[in-house]
């Protein structure tokens, strides 16, 4: 029996020399931002169909994968009022039913950014897939949508997800307010409602905020709360290698369903060993691009195209430099008001066109507005050069504006104060004494933006409103000129020093 006993142990010790610890598992995320009411095909884009044909298979091959949409589904095209919000909501909520009908809806999440909130507040049913916010409470303290949810996945693996959305805004937060509800900081909201999802292997956060925001809560997340990875949206940037900050993967994809991430992470005993992350632009097929060419020219009989686009006009995505689309913008705005320069936000740009080599796009009234759609009023200030050079100074490190009217370069390495180094209108040489007239857009130049979009002071401007709005414009700047032909990212106005 000693024998035998002593066998049984010396066999088990055996097995557990060469018995291999638990494999990691691998989890893939798909991942999109701010797809701001482009969910339908078109010649030059795809839509939420072709989106659900991508996810499907990789769902049914991997089992730790899920799609995740970090805010900002509404507001883009240019839709009649009574379809604006609804139909954007109509198309995620079908979306998600046929992803549910393959038994995948509970790897389907969204959280919401600042522009679901243009219309009015959605309620918590609205979105069939659930809407996930952690940080708008009720007066009771309650969450009022869906703060969290966790994925337990067939390999054994769970992953939770929590949403979190920017608190600075003023007319989301008056809408807020006004049904009765508080929204509470990001980390308060996190160090809440992240421990009670339980033990996690994986756990993400996504957020619709700055980014500057964003990296500022990844480096105040405390390490208890385990959070692994941060799919963040607003910025409209591509972030490709990811951000890593405080250990934590922050994931960004582009904007207006022009493309998606893919992140494949390793995980093992809750740690990700391993990361890789690609980012796929979303063009048609040859096929479905030919088909919607011509279902496109059928519906031009219904409204009239008028300007000729020679080139692919690029700024919804670009706003960290120089681009075509904000050449083209602030050119129709200079025009329009014949002063020295002219200036628009980048972030006020909200719609590229894509044009396949060989081809020509024509443009009509509803591809003009969706360009420039707050509908801004022009205004006209007389400023000083020495104030022309405080705001191009201010865009040397936190680029802010497109211009027409005037040249610059600029060497972001160099001390504050000197980072300009040349600098002209009308191709001659900024005169600091010298009165310069400038056009700009009426949200821009109010007093509480006049900093952070123009980099001076509330009150160093006295500001004349036109009677021209942004986009009527651009309509009739598209009439006058008839062929927009404005190649590349743009004509060499800005230059940053190598």
């Amino acid at each position: 029996m000693k024998k035998l006993q002593f066998f049984i142990i010396a066999l088990l010790l055996i097995v557990s020399i060469f018995i291999s610890p638990a494999a990691a598992e691998r989890v893939s995320i798909i991942y999109q931002n701010d797809l701001h009411g482009w969910l339908f095909p078109s010649s030059t884009r795809v839509g939420m169909v072709e989106m659900a044909r991508i996810i499907t298979p990789l769902f049914e091959k991997t089992p730790n994968s899920f799609y995740a949409m970090s805010g900002d589904l509404f507001t883009g095209p240019n839709l009649p009022d009574r379809m604006k919000g609804v139909s954007e909501l109509n198309i995620w909520n079908h979306f998600w039913e046929q992803l549910a009908k393959e038994g995948f809806g509970e790897r389907v999440m969204i959280s919401p950014g600042n522009h679901e909130f243009d219309y009015d507040v959605p309620s918590p049913g609205s979105f069939r897939s659930g809407l996930l916010c952690a940080n708008i409470l009720t007066g009771e303290d309650r969450p009022y949508y869906q703060p969290s949810r966790v994925i337990q996945c067939k390999s054994g693996l769970k992953i939770g997800l929590i949403g979190l959305l920017m608190t600075g805004r003023g007319r989301m937060l008056n809408r807020i307010e006004e049904k009765g509800l508080k929204m509470v900081p990001l980390l308060t909201a996190a160090k809440r409602f992240v421990p009670e999802m339980g033990r996690l292997d994986l756990t993400v956060v996504m957020i619709h905020d700055e980014m500057t925001n964003i990296t500022r809560l990844a480096e105040e997340m405390p390490s208890r709360l385990g959070v692994d990875v941060i799919l963040s949206g607003h910025n409209h940037m591509v972030l490709d290698p990811p951000l890593v900050i405080n250990g934590i993967y922050i994931f960004q994809a582009g904007a207006m369903n022009g493309c998606y991430g893919e992140a494949d992470l390793m995980v093992k005993d809750g740690i990700i060993t391993s990361m890789e992350n690609r980012i796929v632009p979303l063009t048609p097929s040859p096929l479905a691009h030919a088909a919607m060419v011509v279902k496109e020219k059928v519906d031009e009989l219904g409204g009239k195209r008028f300007a000729v686009l020679k080139h692919s006009l690029s700024g919804a995505f670009l706003r960290g430099q120089e681009n075509s689309l904000g050449d083209f913008v602030t050119d129709a705005f200079r025009w329009a008001t014949g002063t020295d320069v002219a200036m628009t936000n980048s972030s006020s740009l909200r719609m590229d066109f894509r044009v396949y080599p060989g081809e020509t796009f024509e443009l009509n009234e509803g591809d003009f507005k969706a360009m420039c759609p707050y509908q801004n009023y022009l205004v006209v200030g007389k400023v000083t050069g020495a104030q022309i050079m405080q705001i191009i100074e201010g865009d040397a490190v936190n680029f802010v504006n497109q211009i027409s009217g005037m040249t610059y370069k600029v060497d972001p390495r160099k001390p504050a104060g000197t980072r300009v180094v040349e600098a002209r209108i009308g191709g001659e040489p900024v005169a600091l004494d010298r009165a310069y007239t400038l056009t700009h857009n009426s949200y821009c130049t109010l007093p509480k933006n006049m900093k952070k979009y123009l980099h001076l002071e509330p009150g160093s401007v006295e500001w004349k409103k036109t009677d021209l709005i942004d986009y009527k414009v651009l309509i009739d700047y598209g009439r006058h000129i008839k062929v927009i032909d404005y190649p590349g990212e743009g004509k060499g106005r800005i230059v940053k020093v190598p």
